[in-house]
């Protein structure tokens, strides 16, 4: 079981059968029994004809559309969506201290996320480098008792994350890779364009995870629900970030499994080629599947279905 990618230019895939064949420039590619394929993410130049995505949408193999960054463009979930959870996400919505208590754990949760990573990293960077930044992600996660509305949670987070980032350059060889600052949209270097592709792949793992488990991705709690985004999956999202992206974008560049010519750059913005889209989507897939001790001999994936569980089963106290 696994995640089909159609992302290069020229690839189409077709049903044939109980099959779906994909072919790349009109040869043939590889085919596939349609029910090993776990969900199917299509970009800008790529092809899926009309009977594949019946087929999929039948069996509920859920369908994304990307763009070159890898930002969710439109999606196809089968939701389960249940009228007693999603009146009771509108009632935690109303409930002002219900919203602060949920925000609090997300929040920190990510603070110790963001702390337990940099630990990772003390005997090969060095504890006296990441010694006053762990100590100062302790610090603001402490205080959080003290926020009393959402704008001191998020201003607290904000701070995190300045804290967090501003040591991520003592987590990379430096010698191949440059890092300065958070650059979200657009990203300014390779590091921000594969955090970025990173994390447009979590708002796909947990969008799944969310549909699966009845949630509405549109009522959040902590995100502003102003109808611009599903804010639940923000909320949600803010679990796995240092636990699964990070983790994994500072794998693939600390052990040189992606390249610096694998990123295209102009003054306005730095991403991904193509070639290394490819080598992207093989090495996430290979990192998803594979099992954590610490995450109770789950793979990644699962570990996040079993994560948003948990918070949609808090819902119904």
């Amino acid at each position: 079981m696994g995640v089909l990618y159609l992302l290069s230019s020229g690839c189409s895939a077709h049903k044939a059968g109980p099959r779906i064949v994909v072919e790349k420039n009109s040869e043939l590619f590889g085919r596939l029994p349609v029910r090993s394929i776990d969900g199917v993410v299509v970009g800008r130049n790529a092809q899926v004809s009309t009977q594949t995505i019946f087929e999929l949408m039948e069996l509920h193999i859920p369908i994304f559309y990307i763009d070159s960054c890898g930002k969710i463009i439109g999606h196809f979930v089968n939701e389960k969506l249940s009228t007693t959870r999603l009146l009771r996400q509108l009632e935690i919505f109303r409930d002002k201290d219900r919203q602060l208590e949920l925000s609090r754990e997300v929040v920190t949760e990510k603070i110790f996320n963001q702390r337990d990573l940099l630990k990772r990293y003390e005997k090969t960077v060095g504890s006296e480098k990441l010694d006053g930044t762990t100590k100062k992600l302790k610090q603001t996660a402490d205080k959080l008792s003290e926020c009393r509305t959402l704008d001191e949670l998020r201003g607290a987070e904000g701070i995190a994350s300045k804290i967090y980032f501003a040591t991520f350059a003592d987590l990379l060889d430096q010698s191949r890779w440059k890092w300065n600052e958070r650059s979200q949209h657009p990203a300014r270097d390779p590091v921000n364009a594969l955090l970025n592709y990173g994390y447009a792949f979590l708002e796909r793992e947990v969008r799944i995870a969310a549909a699966l488990n009845g949630l509405d991705a549109r009522i959040g709690f902590f995100h502003s629900n102003d109808g611009r985004k599903d804010s639940l999956i923000f909320d949600l999202m803010e679990f796995f970030r240092q636990p699964v992206i990070d983790r994994f974008i500072l794998t693939l560049l600390n052990k040189k499994m992606i390249q610096p010519e694998q990123f295209s750059s102009t003054p306005a913005e730095c991403r991904l080629t193509a070639d290394g889209r490819i080598v992207f989507c093989t090495r996430y897939e290979e990192y998803m599947a594979k099992v954590y001790r610490e995450y109770g001999d789950k793979n990644s994936r699962d570990m996040i279905f079993e994560r948003v569980k948990k918070f949609s089963a808090c819902l119904k106290r």
